[in-house]
Parts: C-alpha cells; structure tokens; sequence
C-alpha cells in the first residue's frame, strides 16, 4: 500500500482473514489512480500483489481487469481476493470467476475456505443478498454467483 500513491479517500473498511496460518487484512475498497502506480520498479510478485489490490477498487471496470491477471495463479495470496469477488453485485465480474473457474487451485481454494469460514458465510449472504436484490429474474441454478458458492461448497466437503 504505500507503493501506491495517495488516493482522495481513506480505505473503506477492512475485511480480515487468515492465509497460511498468518492474519491478512484486506482493504474492501481503495481509491487509487492505478493510471499514476509506477510499476516499472515493482518484481513480477510485488506486480501481482498489486493487481490483487486493485480487485478492491472503487471501479468495477479496474476490478474486473486484475481479476482477469490474477485469477490463473496459483499462490496462497489469491483466493481472498477472489471469493471476496464473488460476493460481489458486479455480475460480470461474479460470471468471469465462474467462466475461469476450472483454472482455480483446488487445493489452495479449499485450504482458504475452511480457515476462513466465517468469510466464506458473509460471502454466501452476499451472494444472496445480491441475486435477490438485482438479479431475482434470474434461476438461481443459472446465476453465477450460486454456481460458484455450489462449487466453494464441493472443496470444503471433498475430504469429509
């Protein structure tokens, strides 16, 4: 965060969770010009902790582009990111996570979601919350979002 330069808003509020036994806390919105971030200076690992951030910008459109460049990694630090994406009232965003989501580390996934259960509840309200409000007109079996929660739901099971 302090590569980033200043932004005219404080970040919005902080969502916590824990990857590899380590507390992380992520910002739920941030409000940096990505078009002024110099990442010339940056190692590809801190280009993609970058990218990782700005899927919590203001603009879905931003959000939606670094999803793009990190939803096919495979390092611990992405599934925070994602999930927190798919509870999201972007639906193109939601639909481009369940289009790619043959690519998700299975694993990673399911080592996320089961330390982090609690998130991946407010993430099924969300979810919820988002189709009933915006996207009701739509079969739950055809949204995005609940595909995705069905398959959340398949990696937290797999080893039961």
């Amino acid at each position: 965060m302090s590569a980033l330069p200043p932004a005219p808003h404080n970040v919005s509020d902080i969502v916590s969770v824990r990857v590899t036994g380590e507390d992380l806390s992520i910002p739920y919105r941030i409000y940096h010009d990505p078009a002024l971030i110099d990442t010339a200076r940056f190692t590809s690992r801190q280009v993609e902790l970058l990218d990782c951030l700005l899927t919590r910008h203001r603009d879905g459109f931003i959000r939606q582009e670094h999803l793009a460049r990190i939803i096919r990694c495979n390092h611990d630090w992405i599934p925070p990111f994602v999930v927190q994406l798919a509870g999201e009232y972007v639906v193109e965003i939601v639909q481009a996570i369940w289009m790619n989501s043959g690519s998700l580390d299975t694993g990673l996934y399911r080592r996320f979601l089961k330390d982090n259960s609690a998130f991946f509840a407010i993430t099924r309200q969300r979810v919820i919350s988002y189709w009933d409000c915006y996207h009701r007109w739509q079969r739950r079996q055809d949204y995005a979002g609940f595909r995705l929660l069905d398959l959340f739901d398949r990696l937290v099971h797999a080893d039961d």
